[in-house]
């Protein structure tokens, strides 16, 4: 082995000084600093989390509270539709609720259809045809009670037919009454709770 002089001893130091310098910084301090900008990045990551949790936390009082309202607000949109799942027990409950009307102003129905229903976004429209023949007055009242009745009906055709034109007492009239129920196609696979 040769024996290193004093000129070579210096350049030799600052070398290996250079070089464990460099062993330490990226061998033992980098990882260190890499583990804390890491460990930094993931702590602000979950910073923002928990303030987004705790806004939606907040917000929870407002959004029940609303939650609640649109139950009770569909709840009292379901009263106002006919009863029955389907076009042909709504029909029914629709030929009832006009009867009872007809026989409250002591009208005769002559006729009664029960016509297509027809599809209304998240509604069916279920019609009935009625054929009455009464004076102008009681078909007023009877227009009148359909249209302010509890339950969402309307008149979509109304068809008169007078018998004498120079004494239009006596009228025979064709009303179309729809009422409605809930589109079992737009409402299925969605929950109702």
């Amino acid at each position: 082995m040769k024996k290193i002089s004093e000129k070579q001893k210096g350049p030799i130091l600052v070398i290996g000084s250079i070089v464990g310098v460099l062993v330490f910084a990226f061998g033992i301090v980098y990882p260190i600093i890499s583990r804390n900008m890491k460990t930094r990045e993931e702590i602000e990551e979950k910073k923002r989390r928990i303030e987004t949790y705790s806004s939606i936390a907040e917000k929870k009082g407002s959004i029940t509270a609303r939650l609640e309202y649109l139950k009770n607000k569909r709840a009292a949109f379901d009263q106002r539709l006919l009863s029955g799942d389907t076009p042909a027990v709504a029909a029914a409950e629709l030929q009832t609720i006009l009867n009872d009307m007809a026989s409250e102003h002591e009208l005769m129905i002559n006729s009664q259809r029960i016509i297509n229903p027809k599809e209304r976004g998240l509604l069916l429209e279920v019609p009935v045809q009625i054929t009455t023949q009464c004076t102008i007055t009681k078909l007023k009242e009877l227009l009148y009670q359909i249209e302010s009745y509890p339950k969402f009906l309307s008149i979509s055709d109304l068809n008169i037919r007078v018998y004498r034109i120079r004494d239009p007492k006596d009228i025979e009239a064709r009303i179309d009454v729809s009422g409605f129920i809930l589109n079992s196609k737009s409402t299925t696979g969605k929950s109702t709770t």
